[in-house]
């Protein structure tokens, strides 16, 4: 009866063994002996749970739950909690003698992980344990013991490597990369890159929990939102390059206290001089730049003088530097984005190997060069300060020769008006805001409150284009993806106070409780239109100052208070970051379709 049920409301559900595997996440083989009735969980128990809850969700998430509770005939049912109940007592109606699914083989399964993972991933590739174990030069028997959980390869390295190799190489040449990324339930462009996919595989596979980049992620994000113009700097000129220094003539500095002192006397000459542009790229550890704090308020001084004095910066970042270390490098540098003369990039060329690379360059004036062997910069780095018009017209060409492999990394625009609200690329969005978006206001709303405003015509205009493109977005996202937004309700104190502004980029105005609630009206009729809509709402907003849009591909942070800049950030490492931070902050507000009608329901 279980089994016969079960497949009745996959049926309905259009929901297959392997689709509800990938929701419980376990191996289809488990789902398929549910699925023929040779394995029958206990009522009421865990296993049982995991299933409701796993049937529930995709109904939830693929807006379906009326075709749930018709098919378990609950529609006096008026909350998720109430549906998934019924849904419990339907399954295992007539069940006279479930087969206890017993704690010992809870714990064998769970043991199993890497088996489960292993198969699931061969069953996708249509791998046999002959021929996976021919690739590797392995016994077929000692692959099935990987399947069954018996034998576990990650301590073995140089296996581990192989085994994922094998199989990411596999898909590739069946075009079964996405698939693969799905089964993961990672995005797409996790496998994207060669030396990355392998990390990322081998981390899922062995079931490694990366590190948790929240605090990363939140750490940036608060200093993008507590940025100021370039006010008072912490030295003088004249304590940050002292005269010393600048008088040098020395051709060759040695190690980080030598680096140091080569760049505050190129630094200082820079301010001099004033030139037109600065080009600046390094992939040796940052110590010699952060570790000491009087130098670091030297540096901050400096590089705040060549900005203010006209000097624009190009900058590469090297992406092979660790997450951390690629977040401390932007962070570094974000006081310095108001003034709009800095352009960061990212080398997608892999560089770790035996030296690191460092020029920091004037063209035709001065440059620092070293190349070192990596992890004796700071006791035996050499570097050169050239002033040759031919040494720097040589190290110019090979920096314009690194630009066209780069890519942009942190792209600042002082946008006061029309902060973007997507990329056409972009086919999944998450948004944390602070007020109900544009995007889902209706035009009549946002007319009336422009009249109310007595906004002039280039303004309404402005606003009434942006509305349009940002529904537009909107339109498109929910149909190629998902397009999620956590949003703080207001209290109805706020609201009645005039204290609830609209997301009107360049204007400050207020919401009526009729508007705030026609708002709201049309949000409920989205959330029915578009089933990969959803809004999450918040006590209070995540962040009050910004508002983030994340995807795979891009990031945008959109300040809401002077100075108004809009940040966007496109590294893939970072951008991976951002997502898995959106996706926990999703997880700790996330509410079934119901609940969410319901609180929204109150402003009506």
């Amino acid at each position: 009866m279980f089994a016969e049920r079960l497949n009745i409301v996959m049926t309905a559900l259009g929901l297959s063994p392997l689709t509800l595997a990938r929701e419980m996440n376990c191996d289809r083989s488990n789902i398929d002996r549910l699925c023929k009735g040779t394995r029958v969980p206990r009522r009421e128990g865990k296993s049982a749970r995991r299933i409701v809850e796993a049937l529930y969700s995709f109904a939830d998430d693929a807006g379906q739950t009326s075709v749930l509770v018709q098919t378990v005939s609950c529609e006096e049912a008026s909350s998720g909690a109430q549906i998934r109940e019924a849904l419990m007592r339907w399954l295992f109606a007539g069940e006279a003698s479930p087969v206890s699914l017993n704690d010992k083989t809870e714990k064998q399964q769970s043991a199993r992980v890497f088996g489960q993972k292993l198969n699931a991933v061969m069953e996708l590739l249509g791998l046999s344990n002959a021929r996976l174990g021919n690739l590797l030069h392995l016994d077929s028997s000692y692959i099935s013991r990987f399947r069954s959980g018996k034998r576990f390869p990650a301590a073995n390295p140089r296996l581990a490597d192989s085994l994922c190799g094998v199989l990411l190489e596999l898909a590739a040449e069946q075009h079964l990369t996405p698939s693969l990324a799905s089964l993961m339930q990672a995005p797409e462009t996790a496998l994207s890159q060669e030396d990355a996919a392998l990390r990322t595989f081998r981390d899922w596979l062995f079931d490694v929990a990366p590190e948790d980049p929240s605090p990363l992620v939140a750490g940036m994000l608060d200093q993008i939102g507590s940025i100021s113009e370039i006010g008072q700097l912490p030295l003088t000129f004249e304590e940050a390059a002292p005269v010393e220094i600048l008088a040098e003539s020395d051709g060759v500095y040695f190690g980080q206290a030598g680096l140091r002192r080569a760049v505050l006397r190129f630094l200082g000459s820079v301010v001099q001089q004033k030139p037109e542009t600065l080009l600046l790229y390094s992939d040796q550890n940052m110590d010699w730049m952060v570790t000491d704090p009087f130098f670091r308020a030297q540096w901050s001084t400096l590089m705040a003088l060549v900005v203010t004095g006209g000097t624009r910066i190009r900058i590469i970042h090297n992406v092979d530097r660790d997450l951390t270390e690629m977040a401390a490098a932007i962070r570094s540098w974000l006081p310095l984005y108001p003034s709009g003369m800095i352009r960061s990039y990212y080398n997608k060329a892999p560089n770790r190997g035996l030296f690191s690379e460092t020029l920091f360059l004037c063209p035709g004036f001065a440059s620092i060069s070293g190349a070192n062997v990596r992890g004796t910069e700071a006791a035996s780095g050499l570097y050169r300060y050239d002033t040759d018009k031919s040494v720097l017209a040589a190290q110019e060409a090979a920096f314009r020769a690194m630009l066209e492999n780069a890519g942009e990394l942190a792209h600042m625009e002082q946008a006061a008006g029309t902060g973007r609200f997507g990329e056409e690329s972009v086919t999944s969005l998450t948004v944390l805001g602070n007020t109900l978006s544009l995007a889902t206001m209706p035009e009549e709303t946002l007319l009336s409150a422009l009249d109310r405003a007595g906004a002039d015509e280039d303004t309404l205009a402005r606003l009434l284009s942006l509305r349009r493109e940002r529904a537009a977005v909107l339109d498109r996202t929910a149909h190629s993806g998902f397009l999620h937004e956590l949003i703080p309700l207001p209290s109805r104190e706020a609201l009645l106070s005039g204290g609830v502004l609209m997301d009107l980029p360049g204007l400050s105005v207020a919401y009526t409780p009729e508007e705030f609630a026609a708002h709201v009206k049309n949000v409920l009729a989205l959330s029915v239109e578009f089933p990969q809509y959803r809004f999450f709402p918040l006590p209070e907003p995540v962040f009050p100052t910004l508002r983030v849009l994340i995807s795979e591909q891009t990031v945008s942070v959109v300040r809401l208070r002077p100075p108004a800049l809009a940040f966007r950030l496109s590294h893939p490492e970072l951008c991976r970051a951002f997502v898995s931070f959106a996706d926990g902050v999703r997880s700790q507000h996330k509410q079934d379709r119901l609940a969410v009608k319901q609180e929204l329901e109150q402003y009506l």
